[in-house]
């Protein structure tokens, strides 16, 4: 269960990168949680990705001790997970918990999990759904827009 892998995920310093598959990720979205999951996806090869993956990482810290965790989910190939992924979430000390969807057809689950979505990356869903809170968000975000967002669903 993807619960128990995030939870098993060192915290406190840059770590490895575990490979899932779209059940586990669909697991972690329907699990009853009372905490704000904010899931991004993004890729090594992606320029606007790698432009905001910094504030994630910044939401990260500046939430930690609240109900929010930052789970980036890697749409690089498994193939490319040891000489591309681990050694760029290595190289950048990302702290977030770091996985890589082992999916190689999007048209299989992506209106699974978002219907709106077009498969187009970066792109960031948050929710809480114990609470039954969800945005969506294709595209790019500031740090603002992301922190904003957060803001927002742990004020309702």
């Amino acid at each position: 269960m993807l619960v128990l892998l995030l939870a098993a995920l060192p915290t406190t310093r840059a770590q490895d990168v575990k490979v899932i598959k779209f059940k586990e990720l669909q697991q972690l979205r329907r699990q009853p949680h009372d905490t704000l999951y904010v899931v991004n996806f993004w890729a090594t090869w992606c320029k606007p990705c790698i432009k905001e993956l910094p504030y994630f990482e910044t939401a990260n810290t500046q939430y930690k001790g609240r109900p929010v965790r930052v789970v980036l989910v890697s749409m690089d190939a498994a193939e490319d997970l040891e000489k591309r992924v681990k050694p760029f979430v290595q190289r950048r000390g990302i702290q977030s918990d770091v996985v890589l969807l082992d999916e190689v057809d999007g048209n299989t689950w992506i209106d699974k999990l978002e219907p709106k979505w077009s498969g187009a990356i970066p792109a960031t869903m948050l929710f809480n759904n114990k609470r039954r809170q969800y945005e969506f968000k294709e595209g790019e975000m500031t740090q603002e827009e992301l922190n904003s967002l957060i803001e927002q669903l742990l004020a309702s």
